[in-house]
């Protein structure tokens, strides 16, 4: 996978505004729990307006084999190709500057193959 930005806040740090579409660098604490990476790149599918709710994700993966394929992409930084593979709730609260670092809008079209995908 690509190198990692250098982290500058926190784990809490001050919230950030989830916008679906956009792909984050997410720290795995605040997935499902068993992921191996400190971090991972993700797209949000769908967020609450305020700060309650949860933030619908699609993480994505160099090594799972399964998912909307993904090219090598860099402008968002992504520089092997790669599946967005698993599907993840995150608590609104813990959209912050300290776990998440927003990298860019994912693709038009392979946005929509993750829409047709992950939600039903």
């Amino acid at each position: 996978m690509s190198p990692l930005p250098a982290r500058v806040h926190g784990p809490g740090g001050e919230p950030v505004v989830p916008l679906p579409g956009t792909v984050y660098w997410v720290e795995t604490t605040i997935l499902a729990p068993g992921d191996p990476e400190p971090r991972r790149p993700v797209v949000v599918l769908d967020a609450p307006v305020t700060l309650a709710g949860t933030v619908t994700v699609v993480a994505r993966s160099g090594s799972d084999g399964f998912g909307v394929e993904h090219p090598a992409d860099g402008g968002l930084g992504l520089s092997a190709r790669g599946h967005f593979s698993r599907r993840h709730a995150v608590p609104r609260l813990a959209w912050t500057s300290g776990n998440v670092t927003p990298i860019g809008s994912l693709d038009d079209t392979v946005f929509a193959g993750v829409v047709a995908r992950f939600t039903r």
